[in-house]
């Protein structure tokens, strides 16, 4: 798996006050409430080409396609943690 990255030469630099600039996003076990997932950082961008989700069913393929993205990521994620041990 390849995550797309703008090259960084000559890049303004960016300040952040280390808690009330940094955003979160979680998911919990319903079962016991522990985190399963967590991502976080300073300047988080979501973006979503509304000009192309237009129906529930565009929706849904996004929703599924994240999935996927996710479903890679952890593999790896798991396979490294695993090799580790």
């Amino acid at each position: 798996m390849e995550i797309d990255k703008p090259e960084t030469l000559d890049e303004p630099r960016a300040e952040f006050r280390v808690i009330s600039d940094r955003d979160a996003f979680t998911v919990k076990n319903a079962d016991n409430d522990e985190i399963l997932l967590e991502i976080s950082g300073y300047d988080l961008q979501i973006n979503f080409n509304m000009e192309y989700i237009n129906s529930v069913q565009d929706v849904e393929a996004t929703v599924e396609g994240v999935g996927n993205l996710f479903r890679q990521i952890i593999m790896d994620k798991l396979l490294e943690y695993k090799q580790k041990q």
